[in-house]
């Protein structure tokens, strides 16, 4: 019988592998923003007027209430954000009803203090509301 030979593993190569990983921008994986919630549609207007002025489209949604079917209560959203290491990227609505997202999406560059826009990383539909991180605001 005859030993076969090692296999052998070249490290640089493996080691290369989190700086890869890393790069696979976080930004695009619509699971880590999150989003206020308001207790009204004006109110969240109000507070997201400078993504308004800036062109952010459709900042706010409402959404049924399906915790209670009997009362059809109300949840209102302000848009999608993601807060990177030097820049904030937001994405709104597609129109002002149902949560469905838009594929564009508003970022502003903190070190620069401008905004500017980008395609958005939205599948048809969207995100479910499981996916979506919810804070809320006073209200």
């Amino acid at each position: 019988m005859t030993k076969a030979a090692p296999k052998t593993f070249h490290l640089p190569m493996l080691a290369s592998l989190p700086v890869l990983l890393a790069g696979c921008g976080d930004s695009d994986d619509l699971s880590r923003y999150n989003r206020m919630q308001y207790a009204s549609y004006q109110e969240c207007l109000i507070a997201n007027q400078q993504l308004i002025q800036q062109g952010l489209q459709n900042p706010c949604t409402e959404e049924d209430d399906d915790t209670d079917l009997f009362k059809k209560k109300k949840k209102y959203y302000g848009p999608l954000f993601y807060a990177g290491s030097g820049s904030t990227r937001y994405v709104g609505y597609s129109g002002r009803y149902g949560g469905v997202l838009s594929d564009s999406g508003l970022t502003y560059d903190s070190k620069k203090g401008s905004y500017g826009s980008f395609k958005a990383p939205v599948s048809r539909g969207g995100l479910t509301s499981t996916a979506r991180g919810a804070l809320s605001s006073g209200g």
